[in-house]
This record gives structure tokens, C-alpha cells and sequence, in this order.
């Protein structure tokens, strides 16, 4: 095997072993992504992809009978792309969630699809060239691979089934709880007034549950519930945050941040805080209630 396809071959594996696991650490959100393209069985599938691809990075890192696996992750790079192609010209998804947690590595429609093109002629090259690939793998590397792919089956069964469900989880004790703002990491989003009350809404534009939510967000300053709603969220791509403008056209303020800066503050969406009197009173984690619901339950915390 000439040394330039090792290197290739392994440069390949290393991009599909961190897609898949930032797509392991965040699967319900992935699976959601799935379920976009109008076939919500899809989103089963979620955690089969991920698997895949991370067995496919693995062998292609090891150079594992090379010629069969470089074949393989072809055609695997090859459905996708045409799947999300099909997706962003017929469901306007511009979202591929190829990176899953490692949300900077998700680039714009054109740079993914060029991306794959790149990986696609990479693989085609790497099977052209390869004419034996019978190299043996040795127990130090196959202990590496079980591991990496126990790891990476056990988080993705605890994000995609810890998260598959659209229940509300309303937090009124923890690490945030009865503090100022000043004193946590929301400081850098806030400067509450010491007589008003605010619902601090963190969101991703390509988010289901966040989708869910606006609605309801809507409420909040209309019904009297809080004084300020404030919603925060960060941009990877443009015409993303364009489309969730249009449908949902919030009449509420929107901050948008550095995905490292609010990753500081949460990496799971929609997550909301309530603030009164510049104390954080409550977390409120996935779908939020509608204005009677949230008003009552302000009411016993209050």
C-alpha cells in the first residue's frame, strides 16, 4: 500500500470518526434533522447512521481492507449528499447537522456540498489505487476500535433516547437557581433591571422543540407574564436564520451570539430562564408552556 493512500485513507477516517461522534453526542437533535425531510421514520434511523459512520472512520483510519471500505464510505458520502440535496431544494433544509455537536464544523450548503465532492474524489482515488487490501489488523487496534465504538453506541443511545420525548422539565433548584445573573454565565447575555422580570429563551434556528416553542414565546409579553422576553441563539448559517424570520416573524428581541459563547451557557436547545428582580427563579428545559401554564407556575415560585 503506497504511503499517499494511507494518509489519504486516514484523513478521511478522521473526518467521518468526528462527524459521527458529534452527531453521537447530540442523536435526538439529528434525528430530528431527519425527520425534516418528511419521513419522520427516518429519525429511527439516526442511530444506525451514526454507528456506520463511525465504523467507517475506523476502518479507514486502520486502512482496513481498504479497497472493499474506501468502496463502502463512497457510496455512504454518495446517499447523503444526494439526501440532502433533495432536502435543501425541496424542504428548504439548509441544515445538515454533519457535525452534530461540533456545530463550527457545519458549513453552508455550497462549502458542504463541495466538502463531499472533495471526500468523494478522495475515496474514488483511494479505490483506484488500491489494488490488494488484505492489511491485518492488530489487537492493540482492534481494542481501540471496540472502544471507540462501545463509547460512541452508549452516548448515542443516552442522547437519542434521554431526549426523545417532548416533555417539559421546569428546574427550580440547581446550580443556577437563586442566583444573580451576575454571578452566572447569563451576566454576559443580560443586565437586568432590579424591578422587572424576563424570560431569557435560548434557541438554535434549526431546532424542532425550539420551533415548537415560538408560539407560546409570543405570549409572554403580550399576556403580562414577564416584563422583557429576550431570545438568544447563534449563527452558522444565514439563510437558516432568514427562513425562521419568515415563517415564525417574532415580534420579541433577538440576540445572536458566537456559538462558543453561548455553548458556555447551554449546548442542549430550547432551554429558558426565568429572571425577576435580576435573580434566575426558574430553567425551564425543552417545549415551553403556554402563558396561563407558565403564569401559574410563576405563581408558586414567586
Amino acid at each position: 500500500m503506497n504511503k499517499p493512500v494511507q494518509i489519504l485513507s486516514s484523513l478521511v477516517g478522521v473526518v467521518f470518526l468526528v462527524s459521527g461522534i458529534g452527531k453521537s453526542i447530540v442523536a435526538y437533535e439529528f434525528s430530528q434533522i431527519l425527520a425534516q425531510y418528511g419521513f419522520d421514520a427516518l429519525a429511527f434511523f439516526a442511530p444506525l447512521l451514526i454507528m456506520v459512520e463511525v465504523a467507517l472512520g475506523l476502518l479507514l483510519f486502520f486502512c482496513f481492507r481498504l479497497r472493499q471500505i474506501s468502496l463502502l464510505a463512497l457510496c455512504f458520502v454518495a446517499v447523503l449528499s444526494a439526501g440532502y440535496c433533495y432536502g435543501y431544494f425541496f424542504k428548504n433544509i439548509t441544515d445538515c447537522g454533519c457535525f452534530g455537536y461540533f456545530s463550527l464544523l457545519n458549513l453552508s450548503p455550497f462549502f458542504t456540498g463541495l466538502r463531499n465532492i472533495i471526500l468523494i474524489g478522495i475515496l474514488l482515488y483511494v479505490f483506484i489505487k488500491t489494488k490488494h487490501s488484505y492489511k491485518t489488523v492488530g489487537k492493540s487496534e482492534i481494542i481501540i476500535m471496540a472502544a471507540i465504538l462501545c463509547a460512541v453506541c452508549f452516548t448515542t443511545g443516552y442522547t437519542y433516547t434521554g431526549q426523545n420525548n417532548n416533555d417539559t422539565h421546569y428546574i427550580t433548584k440547581g446550580r443556577h437557581i437563586n442566583k444573580t445573573v451576575h454571578d452566572t454565565v447569563l451576566g454576559e447575555f443580560l443586565n437586568p433591571a432590579k424591578d422587572s422580570s424576563y424570560l431569557v429563551f435560548a434557541f438554535s434556528y434549526s431546532c424542532p422543540h425550539c420551533f415548537n416553542s415560538i408560539e407560546n414565546l409570543k405570549q409572554y409579553e403580550r399576556q403580562g407574564v414577564v416584563d422583557k422576553v429576550l431570545a438568544i441563539s447563534f449563527v452558522i448559517d444565514t439563510s437558516g436564520m432568514e427562513r425562521f424570520k419568515e415563517i415564525f416573524q417574532p415580534d420579541f428581541t433577538i440576540v445572536n451570539y458566537p456559538p462558543k459563547q453561548l455553548f458556555r451557557l447551554t449546548n442542549r436547545f430550547p432551554v429558558s430562564y426565568y429572571i425577576k428582580n435580576g435573580i434566575i427563579k426558574m430553567e425551564i428545559r425543552g417545549l415551553l408552556p403556554c402563558a396561563v401554564l407558565l403564569r401559574q407556575l410563576l405563581v408558586k415560585i414567586d
